[in-house]
């Protein structure tokens, strides 16, 4: 004999084995229901008996959880591409030697333009590109013009270069 909790959190019974059998098969009762023993002192779910448990219908497992988030992240804002080849022009025009300072006003240009699309457009992201672009191509513009200054007022330099490392 069984006395259970019922759903409207009363308790029911001494009631036999067959009775809860057969409120299972109509759905009053459930693996989750909690059940106890006549001469037992706790209280136990239905699955936890195993004279019971056999009559509970097969469950399949839960559906797992999603590994994604179900509200979807906030969009990331764009980077202007225009800055981002300001910096690279900037770049390659400082670092890179046999006529790549020649783009170093292309840096500029694109850096300041950049600039521009950046004010008019705030979605945008790439300010610290656009700037590093237009200082990068200015340094290299000053750096040719100097060594260029320097080569003029010094003609003989190449040839002194070329008698220091001859053997």
């Amino acid at each position: 004999m069984y006395k259970i909790i019922g759903a409207d959190k009363k308790e029911y019974g001494p009631v036999s084995a067959d009775q809860i059998r057969q409120w299972i098969a109509e759905g009053r009762v459930n693996g989750q229901t909690k059940i106890q023993a006549a001469g037992a002192a706790e209280w136990k779910s239905v699955a936890e008996m195993p004279e019971l448990a056999g009559a509970l219908p097969e469950t399949s497992s839960p559906a797992p959880t999603p590994a994604v988030p179900a509200t979807p992240l906030p969009a990331q804002p764009a980077t202007s591409q225009m800055a981002v080849w300001a910096m690279v022009t900037g770049i390659c025009s400082l670092l890179c030697c046999c006529g790549w300072w020649l783009v170093a006003p292309a840096a500029i240009v694109l850096g300041a333009v950049a600039l521009y699309q950046l004010k008019s457009r705030p979605e945008l992201t790439g300010g610290g590109f656009a700037i590093t672009g237009i200082v990068l191509g200015i340094v290299a513009i000053l750096i040719y013009g100097a060594l260029t200054v320097f080569y003029i007022c010094n003609p003989d330099y190449f040839q002194n270069l070329q008698n220091h490392f001859q053997p």
